[in-house]
């Protein structure tokens, strides 16, 4: 066969892939997103024991910083790796790959002799999160129909949300019953290497996508996958034979996701939005536990409990979002999010200065609820118009800009609260969100619903 007659077929293929939805799609795509509530519960978790490691170790604000940091140093390399090994070696082998090595790190930092060690772990540990969370992303875009791939990839907030509840709940039940600060940080940190277990047993059935055999020649594969997912569908598509195909470099997806205005506004702001959801919340979220404890207006039993309330609902908001997409869209729940979180960090911020803890928390609230609405599309977007040839590399990179945001703001933000004072630095966390509402407003071209075949990204 000529390289046009393959290339044919692999279009052929993706077409019929793409409005099919297999019996156990659905949970396949649970499957997916539930590793956000395990990643968010090891990395949320630190909000609320840095105060723990501060009684015990006393360290620095930069090491504190940079330990809470750690898993997403990790992350930035763990998602550029996974996207790129998801495209090569397959979806399953990551997914599989990626608890197992979590799990083991999460024990790891439960067994940490001291910070610096901790530091190191969490470094590590953040490799399989932001490998898992890449491919995740890529798996949901393949195996379920558009339309519902889209409401289960946005879902990742929710298990966030999720997550830091978990979380709450953990450490204020390990303070109620007078555990040992040197023994809480380490329950808390080693406790998800067991949901991490538990998710991999569950995944250890899921098949290899067929829209991954389908662009890489091996079509044989691809029509036996496709039995597994859905049904004989691509009998006739494609023949009984393998074909070779040369792998995507990221430079040649760069270049083609650039190739149209479509793809590319989408891009473009699918990674303004990676970076900014995660600069508003670590910049500010993240350390709301840690600002309060040493604001001393309430206990600390007294501040997890306001925080329970505020992530409750905040949860609420994330599990909203996605039932409201098929009527706002990406670009209108991204918009209402952004315009959400300017407000409520500005409202949050003035009750920082005077010291009212009401206005604080319906600030917080106000700004977590447009938070999860704004973050969810991001990612999604960016995998949903990225080809499947290098989807993998595409969701990686998204992922990375999170990363690299939210390290980078979980780092600096502690010695700027210093400096400049909580209200002052809050006040600066207001200006990304209005800049990507504005984004939102004027580049992000309505994507809801976008398939293969249908000419704007083909």
């Amino acid at each position: 066969m000529t390289q046009v007659e393959i290339d044919k077929l692999i279009f052929k293929a993706k077409q019929v892939l793409d409005t099919k939805e297999a019996p156990r799609s659905t949970f396949a795509g649970w499957m997916m997103v539930t590793a956000l509530l395990i990643e968010s519960w090891d990395i949320y978790s630190m909000a609320f024991i840095m105060y723990a490691l501060h009684e015990v170790y006393n360290p620095s604000s930069w090491l504190l910083g940079f330990t809470a940091a750690g898993t997403q140093m990790g992350a930035i390399f763990g998602a550029l790796l996974g996207g790129y090994l998801t495209d090569k070696i397959g979806r399953r082998t990551i997914f599989l790959g990626s608890m197992i090595m979590f799990a083991v790190c999460a024990i790891l930092q439960g067994l940490a002799p001291n910070m610096y060690y901790l530091a190191i772990i969490r470094c590590i540990a953040g490799i399989p999160v932001g490998a898992d969370v890449a491919n995740g992303f890529t798996y949901m875009m393949e195996i379920m129909p558009k339309g519902k791939r889209e409401v289960m990839a946005n879902r990742w907030q929710f298990m966030f949300a999720l997550g830091i509840i978990a979380a709450i709940i953990l450490v204020t039940t390990c303070i109620v019953l007078g555990v040992h600060s040197d023994h809480i940080w380490r329950i808390v940190l080693a406790f998800p290497a067991i949901p991490a277990a538990i998710l991999l047993f569950l995944r250890k059935d899921l098949p290899e996508t067929p829209a991954w055999y389908v662009e890489r020649g091996r079509f044989i594969e691809a029509k036996e996958s496709a039995k597994k997912f859905y049904d004989d569908c691509l009998r006739d598509v494609l023949p009984d034979e393998n074909v070779t195909i040369t792998k995507a470099s990221t430079k040649e997806a760069l270049s083609d996701i650039f190739s149209n205005s479509f793809s590319a506004k989408t891009t473009i702001f699918g990674w303004v939005s990676c970076a900014v959801q995660a600069f508003e919340n670590y910049a500010f979220a993240f350390y709301l536990p840690l600002i309060l404890a040493t604001m001393g207006i309430a206990g600390m039993v007294e501040n997890n409990l306001a925080l329970l309330g505020v992530n409750l609902i905040a949860a609420a908001s994330a599990f909203v979002g996605p039932l409201l997409l098929n009527k706002l869209g990406h670009r209108g729940l991204s918009q209402w999010g952004f315009i959400m979180v300017t407000i409520g960090v500005l409202i949050a911020a003035y009750g920082v200065h005077i010291e009212n803890m009401l206005m604080i928390i319906s600030g917080a609230g106000l700004m977590l609820w447009g938070h999860y609405w704004d973050s969810e599309s991001g990612m999604t977007v960016v995998s949903l118009v990225a080809k499947p040839r290098y989807r993998g590399i595409a969701s990686g990179i998204g992922y990375t800009i999170v990363k690299i945001a939210a390290f980078s703001t979980s780092l600096l933000f502690p010695p700027l609260f210093e400096a400049l004072g909580v209200s002052v630095a809050a006040c600066i966390v207001a200006i990304g969100p209005f800049i990507a509402f504005l984004c939102a407003t004027f580049l992000l071209p309505e994507v809801f619903g976008h398939h293969v075949g249908d000419g704007k990204n083909d």
